[in-house]
């Protein structure tokens, strides 16, 4: 008979879980540069965060040994693909917001649109070099580490229930202390930890959806503030992008008009040309923020806080229910 996943070996299940979740990199591989896949460079990234999640909710206990190198390798490929993903979707969101732009603010708007498909052209290739280049040896490392797991026996080693109540537990106080923490919709660090944690706590989650109705319930729960704490993450990220932006832009023009000037021809002092289209981008990324921040900060459920709490100590409770 099965025993319950509370009862079962820590290393075990750690490795288990680790091998299928390296196995969804590897089949998120090759998607990658398919330009009709419009999902595979998001969910190899996916998978790697959960690799890291995972490694790092177990690292440490009795038997349990990542070795920072590892790690360390693992995090950085993914931030290698940091830069592809960030483009893409601020791309998709820049194509759906043009039509509804007016016609004179458009230019600013094309001007970014062409700019940006370039970039993320370029960081597509730069990310597909690095997995191309360091995957492999990293998969090969990943899968003979949770394979030893596996067949390893650590006596004195918690069962896995226990190790993941201590792991969760701990997650859930960083995420309460983040959230109320935060101070003001402008304190974009502030914003991120929560986001990140919120993260984890999933992760570490989904192995008991379907063992535990109120780790089903959590699970879900967490979704919800994932999904509000990632859509304010986005629009920060675009506001930075769109000053930075807007300034390279206005900076090339005024550079191109000193150089006239400097040269004998007709001096001209308006405003570069597409200052409106990006002021105008700028305010209503603004007010989707502020709606958004709102959202977020009341962690993506009725009740709050409190409610959210409510679910994480309830699977808590259920993973060290042994019964």
């Amino acid at each position: 008979m099965t025993k319950p996943l509370q009862q079962r070996r820590l290393g075990r299940v750690v490795g288990e879980v680790g091998l299928d979740l390296l196995e969804d990199a590897r089949r998120a591989r090759p998607r990658i540069m398919d330009p009709a896949d419009v999902e595979g460079l998001h969910d190899f990234r996916v998978a790697l965060r959960r690799l890291r999640a995972w490694l790092q909710a177990y690292r440490g206990q009795p038997g349990i040994d990542f070795p920072n190198p590892l790690r360390r390798d693992l995090r950085d490929l993914a931030r290698a693909t940091n830069r592809a993903r960030d483009g893409e979707v601020m791309l998709a969101w820049l194509v759906q917001a043009l039509p509804g732009m007016p016609a004179a603010e458009r230019g600013a708007g094309e001007w970014w649109r062409q700019r940006l498909e370039d970039e993320v052209a370029e960081a597509y290739t730069a990310a597909d070099l690095a997995i191309e280049t360091h995957f492999s040896e990293l998969e090969a490392r990943l899968r003979t580490r949770f394979g030893n797991l596996r067949t390893r026996k650590k006596a004195r080693a918690p069962n896995f229930g226990e190790a993941s109540a201590r792991a969760f537990s701990r997650l859930h106080e960083r995420l309460v202390a983040e959230v109320e923490a935060v101070g003001s919709v402008d304190e974009a660090e502030a914003l991120h930890r929560p986001r990140i944690t919120g993260k984890r706590i999933r992760y570490l989650l989904r192995p008991w959806r379907d063992t535990s109705s109120d780790c089903r319930r959590a699970e879900e729960a967490m979704k919800d503030f994932q999904d509000a704490f990632g859509v304010l993450h986005d629009d920060l990220v675009r506001e930075t992008a769109i000053r930075s932006v807007a300034l390279e832009q206005a900076t090339g023009e005024l550079d191109a008009r000193l150089a006239d000037a400097a040269r004998g021809e007709r001096p001209r002092a308006s405003a570069p040309r597409h200052l409106r289209g990006f002021m105008s981008l700028l305010n209503e990324n603004r007010q989707c923020l502020l709606a958004h921040y709102e959202v977020a900060t009341g962690t993506g459920v009725a009740g709050g806080i409190a409610e959210l709490s409510a679910h994480l100590e309830a699977a808590c409770a259920a993973m060290r229910d042994s019964s």
